[in-house]
């Protein structure tokens, strides 16, 4: 596999919560072994100075579970104390490593990352073998250990978090009337609704949210906070949802203000099950209700307008203006001749680039606040569909499709629109005249629509930003268009994949599979 398959594959395993954290290590370090081509993997406990192995592979005798050292002793020692992974192709060469630990452990190559936990370091993730390294470790193996400190960590805080979670619950149990208080400090409105529908409880906030004391409420039904009949079918169905188990969230649901204006909140509303039932007994005929919180949420609201319909206002003068240059550009380009006149098509160019931006920016904004309404849906002729449309924008690319008679998946319309922004892509960067192969396959559990092109391959930078889903200060994308089609595929609960190419670019979109044929 390669190193970023490597690195896939042990994000899938220590972000699995299906899996315990132990069960979830013990894999990663199997991983890690296979990816780093060494006998030995630990992931270690560090208190008071002293090393103690967690959990290990490998046939080390010094380097099992419950097995403790010196922090001096160890490895480790110089790990903790640095923010990057320590590497070492050689213990007997490196001033990084006590003698006393290269005489204990014998280790003679060794990479490992320090953990840290709510700031603080839990201890490190460790790969070793007893002979040294011919190479260094590559950048791509550090940033592999580097990542599985910062999931393991993740996991330990999530855990962590759980087990706060769990004890704040019995304190619930225990304290109701204390643990109200600090709920209703934390947020602007609390409430309870009971398995008949009507309120059991109103945090005090309610009268600055709402314009109404707790009492107003109390007993009434969860409708009477609500402003319309839209409004209330959409919150009955929470409510059902909620009492059947599920925990549901919402962005600028509606109340109704005692002025009868509308108030924005996010709401988190989970079930409230029979503290008679242990937990792990818990079912949907144990909820006895529903507890809901909110924030007001009319500031952000407000902001997030406000910056539309800026987008927007900043779009529209943006095409007008790069319409008008262009135009200026085209006669100046018809009037002048060679070295002036490639001036003047560098400003075409440049403006319908700018043009293409801001196209594919209005596309992203249209579509990010509507989830997709995914279905078994056979994607053959949504790919045929946008190859035939490019074949004809692009007559000097040549675009072959193979594809087998059908090929079903979960998808979306918008599926359309990602294929043809790949297609468009290899098109518009992969030479005068590309040749574009777009290829359609059937795995066990996923379907694959696979864009290649033999142009000069998405430049590392492209790259970075594609697969992040983000920019930061020094890697960025010349423009939107793999974004929007990243943005698709993860709205599609799909994964979008760069893969290494002897010439041009490979993309692949995997869906996942449905068994209708």
């Amino acid at each position: 596999m390669q190193s970023v398959e490597y690195r896939e594959q042990i994000y899938d395993i220590l972000s699995d919560p299906t899996l315990s954290i132990a069960t979830r290590i013990d894999d990663a370090l199997d991983v890690g072994v296979d990816y780093l081509g060494v006998s030995i993997g630990f992931f270690t406990r560090i208190e008071d100075n002293t090393q103690k192995i967690v959990q290990s592979t490998g046939n080390h005798t010094l380097i099992q579970p419950g097995e403790t050292c010196p922090l001096d002793d160890a490895y480790c020692r110089r790990t903790i104390e640095i923010e990057s992974p320590l590497a070492i192709q050689d213990a007997d060469a490196s001033s990084a490593v006590a003698d006393s630990a290269v005489e204990t452990f014998g280790l003679g190559a060794y990479i490992g990352a320090r953990i840290l936990v709510k700031n603080e370091v839990y201890g490190t993730i460790c790969f070793a073998d007893t002979e040294s390294r011919e190479t260094d470790f590559t950048a791509a193996e550090s940033y592999f250990v580097e990542l599985a400190a910062r999931l393991v960590a993740q996991a330990l805080e999530q855990q962590s978090y759980e087990r706060e979670l769990a004890e704040r619950e019995t304190e619930i149990k225990t304290k109701e009337e204390v643990s109200r208080a600090l709920i209703d400090a934390s947020f602007d409105l609390v409430f309870q609704i009971g398995s008949e529908g009507q309120f059991t409880y109103v945090s005090p906030t309610v009268e600055d949210l709402l314009g109404y004391s707790a009492d107003d409420y109390l007993g009434q039904p969860f409708t009477s906070m609500l402003p319309d009949q839209s409004t209330i079918a959409v919150a009955e169905e929470i409510y059902e949802s909620v009492m059947a188990g599920e925990t549901v969230v919402r962005e600028y649901f509606p109340l109704e203000h005692r002025t009868k204006d509308q108030v924005l909140v996010d709401i988190r509303v989970t079930p409230l099950y029979s503290g008679e039932v242990p937990p792990e007994d818990r079912t949907p005929a144990d909820i006895v209700g529903v507890q809901g919180m909110a924030r007001d949420a009319r500031e952000r609201h407000h902001r997030y307008r406000l910056i539309r319909v800026l987008n927007r206002v900043l779009r529209h003068n943006l095409r007008n203006d790069t319409n008008v240059i262009s135009g200026y550009a085209e006669m100046l380009r018809d009037r002048l001749e060679d070295e002036d006149a490639a001036y003047a098509r560098k400003i075409i160019e440049t403006t319908e680039r700018l043009i293409t931006l801001s196209e594919t920016a209005r596309k992203l904004e249209a579509n990010l606040g509507t989830p997709p309404e995914i279905e078994s849906v056979d994607i053959v002729p949504v790919v045929v569909q946008a190859a035939n449309q490019i074949d004809e924008q692009y007559p000097e690319a040549s675009i072959t499709v193979h594809t087998p008679d059908v090929a079903m998946a979960k998808s979306a319309p918008r599926l359309e629109a990602a294929v043809w922004e790949l297609l468009d892509n290899a098109a518009n960067h992969a030479g005068a005249a590309p040749s574009i192969t777009v290829t359609v396959l059937i795995a066990d559990e996923q379907t694959v629509i696979q864009v290649k092109d033999d142009g000069p391959g998405i430049p590392t930078d492209e790259k970075t930003v594609l697969l992040s889903g983000q920019e930061t200060p020094l890697e960025h994308g010349s423009g939107l268009g793999l974004l929007f089609v990243n943005w698709i595929v993860e709205s599609l609960d799909g994964e979008l994949t760069v893969r290494d190419s002897e010439a041009g670019a490979c993309v692949e979109i995997a869906l996942g599979r449905t068994g209708e044929l």
